[in-house]
């Protein structure tokens, strides 16, 4: 979440502070017709109730208020259960969306239509593109450009660190109903992703807040130095999508519209501005899904154990922006 503020606040400080976030050699202005071409969405938080949950001192918890893990209530493979599903971990709920939270984001993506969207989470170091639930990546040339995108994001603000392909394949296990699957697969967004930033492997067991978050101001500071950039580094390459045509013809200024943790109308009245604009523009959702401290820990649990008996499989994947 500290990611998206430290994010909006350059936003307001105009473009030149934000075409000096691209890393990788970006041509300048080129950079800046993508830009004046592109609406950002930015929800800080999507889970509100776990967030509360963990906070209350549920260090280790990832569901929602109502006990489901909103990351497991999409459409796509709802529901299937692996051999060690454990349903205090990833419970997928009654039905497909039945819960809030996947439901808002679903609603925000049919209405803004975007051409990339990402998921912020933390865990490990890594850019995952779909499936997630079989251990096989996308094909095609669009499959390729997403790729080839998160090589270079991995360069650049990842210090060559992160695990590169499909969720189904790096991450050693399957996860079933997840929203980058639905949003790739059925919502035929071009660009999808699932974006790991942090994450402490050598963290005892129990420990969820440094298993997910750096634990020291200095290591925080970097973290958000390092990766408040990537959202812009990712738009200019949107450009090279074989799936996305951006129209920079438009003189219009640059509009980000700002997402937050209001109720759904308010968010339906912003997209209800966005979607005035100029169908040429270029639409990006970030979604900072930030379920606070470790609400994640056990999936990195489960991770960690179906990792020592899946290999992990070959970089290749597609990109979402959510």
């Amino acid at each position: 979440m500290d990611i998206a503020i430290a994010l909006l606040e350059v936003f307001a400080d105009g473009e030149d502070a934000v075409v000096a976030l691209a890393r990788g050699g970006a041509n300048e202005e080129a950079l800046r017709r993508t830009l004046r071409a592109t609406t950002f969405v930015v929800v800080p938080m999507e889970n509100e109730r776990g967030r509360a949950l963990v906070e209350d001192g549920d260090l280790c918890e990832r569901k929602n208020g109502r006990g489901v893990d909103p990351n497991r209530n999409w459409a796509v493979n709802w529901g299937v259960k692996e051999k060690d599903y454990d349903a205090k971990e990833e419970y997928p709920g009654t039905a497909p969306f039945s819960e809030p939270e996947s439901t808002m984001l679903k609603s925000l993506i049919e209405e803004f239509k975007p051409h990339a969207v990402v998921n912020w989470h933390s865990g490990m170091s890594a850019l995952f593109t779909p499936y997630d639930h079989v251990a096989r990546m996308p094909t095609g040339t669009g499959a390729e450009a997403m790729l080839d995108f998160i090589k270079k994001i991995d360069r650049e603000h990842c210090a060559n660190a992160c695990v590169l392909g499909s969720g189904g394949q790096g991450v050693g296990y399957l996860a079933h109903g997840t929203a980058a699957d639905y949003i790739y697969d059925v919502m035929k967004v071009p660009v999808v992703y699932t974006w790991e930033v942090y994450g402490d492997l050598e963290a005892p067991y129990e420990d969820c807040y440094r298993a997910f978050n750096p634990t020291t101001k200095e290591a925080h500071e970097k973290l958000v130095r390092d990766w408040v950039g990537a959202p812009i580094t990712l738009v200019s390459m949107l450009p090279g999508h074989p799936d996305i045509n951006i129209n920079l013809s438009h003189g219009g200024e640059n509009t980000p519209v700002v997402m937050n943790d209001a109720s759904i109308a308010s968010r339906r009245a912003y997209l209800a501005d966005a979607s005035s604009l100029d169908g040429g523009y270029a639409r990006m959702a970030l979604t900072f899904a930030s379920v606070a401290a470790c609400a994640v820990f056990s999936l990195r649990r489960r991770r960690m154990r179906r990792a020592q008996s899946t290999p992990p499989g070959p970089s290749t994947k597609r990109a979402s922006v959510v």
